[in-house]
């Protein structure tokens, strides 16, 4: 009998999990209305509204970090502008250089390395951790499928404008 239960729960768990994964790439697809944050196939192409993508980097990096650690924190500010202006210099870097070739993995490691310069002593996270939350959350509103995201993650764009549109 216990053998019999042990060997069901990893099926109801697997369908369970399947299931909440088709919902939430449902409504990603749903929430996205076709907006990307690049031109063509979203993971190998170039912004094309660098201005607009670096407010959005920087304003939901705060919003993660208000989440997830203190809200209002002026280092979660702090943080967030400096992940968007890493952003927006490492798009403008492979514009000039017209090299379209991947460009998640070089975006990644260019925030990082500029984050690097930034100090996180009053922080919980690193200049990778940021860097790869970019990564997930431009992923996210492209559209693209991410490995390992929780409820949270999918969701926070949304909470994020609808905080945006809320008066303080």
């Amino acid at each position: 009998m216990i053998a019999a239960l042990v060997s069901v729960a990893p099926m109801r768990a697997h369908r369970a999990f399947a299931v909440t994964r088709a919902r939430a790439v449902a409504r990603r697809s749903d929430a996205c209305d076709g907006r990307s944050l690049f031109s063509g196939d979203s993971s190998t192409r170039i912004s094309q509204d660098i201005d607009a993508d670096t407010a959005f980097v920087a304003g939901m990096v705060r919003f993660w970090l208000d989440e997830e650690w203190q809200f209002g924190a002026q280092i979660n500010e702090d943080i967030g502008q400096a992940a968007g202006k890493a952003y927006a210099d490492a798009q403008r870097a492979m514009a000039a250089e017209g090299d379209e070739e991947e460009v998640l993995q070089r975006l990644v490691m260019s925030i990082a390395g500029d984050l690097m310069a930034f100090d996180f002593s009053d922080s919980f996270v690193s200049a990778f951790e940021v860097a790869n939350k970019v990564i997930e959350m431009l992923m996210l509103r492209a559209g693209s499928e991410v490995c390992c995201v929780s409820e949270e993650d999918i969701t926070r764009e949304a909470r994020y404008l609808a905080s945006l549109e809320t008066p303080p």
